[in-house]
C-alpha cells in the first residue's frame, strides 16, 4: 500500500482538520444539485444520448474496462459511440481527439490506454469545457449517435441520460469513509442511490452497499488472462509460451507489488525493476538481450509505444459483466430514440449523409447509397451488413 493509499485508509489529526472543508465540499456539491434541478441553473442537453461512466472515489477503479466492455456491447447492436473526457485533471486545453500516435504530454496516460484499448473503433475527444468537447467530436464525426464520458458524475451542467458507477469491491475502497480533502470520497455515499447502475469491480474481499431506493448492482470480474504484443495487439501468447523464457517486468511503484505478485503467481522467470510514476526510462535501458521479454502494465505500456520493440508485451485481462448491466442501458436509450427528433439528425455512417425516417417500415433511408437501416426494438442498427440495399424500382 503507497502512502496516498495509506492516507485514505486512516483518521489522524490532519483529517480532523480537513473535515470541515469537506462538509463545505458536500454542501457545495447539493447546492448545485439544486440549481440544476430547480433550473436556476440550465443543464446542457446534447443532441445524442450520454452515458456516464464514473467512480465514487478518486481512481480509476476498474473505468476503463468497463467502457471497452460498453463501446463493444453498444458497437454489437449497430450503434457508432464517441468517447469524450477532460482526459486529465490538470487539462484546461481546448478539444483535442486522442489516438494512439497522439502525445502523452497533451492527451495523458489513461486517454492514451483508452485509445490503445478501443483499437480505433471510436472516437476520443478530450478537453477542459466537455461541453465543448462533445460538440467538436460530433462535428468531426456526425454519425456518432451515442456518447460515452468517463467522468463528470459532479459535472451537472453536461446533462446525462444514463449514469453508471463504478465501485472497486474491496473493502479499502471508501477508505476512512470520508469526502475530499479528508478521504477519497468524491460525494456521498448517498449518491449511489441516485444512479442508474452500480458496477462492483470484484478482485478482492466482498463489499456490501446499501441502495434503500434498489439500484440495481452489476458484478465486473476477470474471465482470463493472455499476453499481448503491444505493438501487434492481434498477436497474443498463452502462459506456457513465456514459462521458459526470462521476463523483465517494468511497472510504475504504487502498482508494483501487485502486478508482481500477479506475474509470480503465473510461475514465470521475473527479473523485476520498478520506476516511479511519470519517469521515463531510456532507450538503450529498454534493450532486450536475446529472447528475454519486457512485461508491462497495459497503463504503464501506452507510455512507450513510440520507443517499444517486438519483444514488449502486456497482460491483458478480459472481463464479464452481468448482462443485466446492457439491457438497463438499452432500455434507457430506446426511450431516448423514440424521439422523432433524434432519429431526424442521424446520419449515415457510409456517406455521413441525411437519413429520411420511415415509421412505418422502422428504418433510416439513406438516398444516396441507396440503404435502409432498420430501427430493431426501438434501436436504430447502423451497420452496413444489416442495410437493407433498396430496389432500383423502390421509390425514395
Amino acid at each position: 500500500m503507497n502512502w496516498s493509499d495509506l492516507y485514505w485508509q486512516r483518521i489522524t489529526p490532519l483529517h480532523v482538520i480537513l473535515w470541515p472543508l469537506s462538509l463545505f465540499f458536500i454542501a457545495i456539491i447539493a447546492l448545485k444539485q439544486l440549481l440544476y434541478r430547480r433550473n436556476i441553473l440550465r443543464s446542457v442537453r446534447l443532441p445524442i444520448p450520454v452515458i456516464i461512466v464514473d467512480s465514487i472515489t478518486v481512481g480509476d477503479s476498474g473505468k476503463t474496462s468497463l467502457i471497452i466492455w460498453l463501446i463493444n456491447s453498444l458497437k454489437l447492436y449497430g450503434l457508432h459511440p464517441g468517447i469524450i473526457s477532460q482526459g486529465f485533471s490538470e487539462n484546461y486545453g481546448p478539444p483535442l481527439p486522442v489516438t494512439t500516435s497522439s502525445k502523452l504530454s497533451e492527451v495523458g496516460s489513461k486517454s492514451l490506454l483508452l485509445a490503445y484499448q478501443s483499437k480505433g473503433t471510436c472516437p476520443i475527444w478530450i478537453g477542459y469545457d466537455r461541453i465543448k468537447v462533445a460538440q467538436a467530436l460530433l462535428a468531426a464525426h456526425p454519425e456518432c449517435n451515442v456518447l460515452i464520458c468517463d467522468d463528470a458524475l459532479l459535472d451537472f451542467r453536461l446533462h446525462r441520460d444514463v449514469e453508471i458507477v463504478v465501485v472497486d469491491n474491496s473493502k479499502h475502497n471508501f477508505g476512512n469513509g470520508l469526502v475530499l480533502p479528508a478521504g477519497p470520497l468524491r460525494d456521498s455515499l448517498s449518491r449511489l442511490n441516485k444512479v442508474d447502475g452500480i458496477v462492483m469491480n470484484e478482485k478482492s474481499s466482498k463489499l456490501v452497499i446499501d441502495t434503500k431506493n434498489h439500484v440495481r448492482t452489476f458484478h465486473m470480474k476477470p474471465e482470463s488472462e493472455c499476453f499481448v504484443n503491444l505493438l501487434d495487439p492481434d498477436k497474443r501468447s498463452t502462459t506456457a509460451a513465456f514459462k521458459d523464457k526470462p521476463i523483465h517486468v517494468i511497472t510504475d511503484f504504487s502498482h508494483a507489488q501487485s502486478f508482481l505478485e500477479q506475474v509470480r503467481y503465473l510461475k514465470l522467470n521475473v527479473k523485476s525493476h520498478t520506476y516511479l510514476d511519470n519517469f521515463q526510462f531510456p532507450k538503450e535501458q529498454l534493450q532486450t538481450q536475446g529472447d528475454e521479454i519486457i512485461l508491462m502494465r497495459e497503463e504503464d505500456a501506452v507510455k512507450y509505444l513510440k520507443s517499444a520493440s517486438e519483444q514488449f508485451w502486456v497482460l491483458h485481462e478480459e472481463i464479464a459483466i452481468d448482462i443485466g448491466l446492457r439491457e438497463v442501458i438499452l432500455k434507457k436509450l430506446r426511450e431516448k430514440f423514440m424521439d422523432p427528433k433524434l432519429l431526424d439528425i442521424l446520419v449515415c455512417p457510409l456517406c455521413k449523409g441525411p437519413l429520411v425516417y420511415k415509421k412505418s417500415e422502422q428504418e433510416l433511408i439513406c438516398k444516396a447509397d441507396r440503404l435502409a437501416y432498420p430501427i430493431r426494438d426501438g434501436i436504430p442498427v447502423m451497420l452496413e451488413e444489416e442495410a437493407r440495399e433498396l430496389p432500383a424500382e423502390e421509390e425514395v
